[in-house]
């Protein structure tokens, strides 16, 4: 997922993340430098609420966001899917 995203963008969108109290920065002093971003307990509670977001899209709105979607295969996520969140 990372790999399509610029550096810079991602850095801006990891800051306002940890502002906003959804991840956490921790640092590993090891050689090289890892960095890891876990989630805080107010991001975990964001993770259904932004599962069923994404269900949505690929449900109503996959054909903004894939070339050539698979109507079969969108169809058994979103329905495997909005079975597991209740919806």
């Amino acid at each position: 997922m990372t790999e399509e995203i610029n550096p810079k963008t991602l850095s801006i969108r990891l800051k306002e993340m940890e502002i906003d109290g959804i991840i956490k920065r921790q640092i590993y002093h090891e050689i090289p430098v890892r960095i890891e971003y876990p989630l805080t307990q107010k991001g975990k509670e964001l993770r259904p609420i932004l599962g069923q977001m994404a269900l949505f899209s690929l449900k109503y709105c996959c054909d903004q966001i894939f070339d050539n979607p698979d109507p079969v295969k969108i169809s058994k996520i979103t329905a495997r899917s909005f079975g597991k969140y209740g919806v």
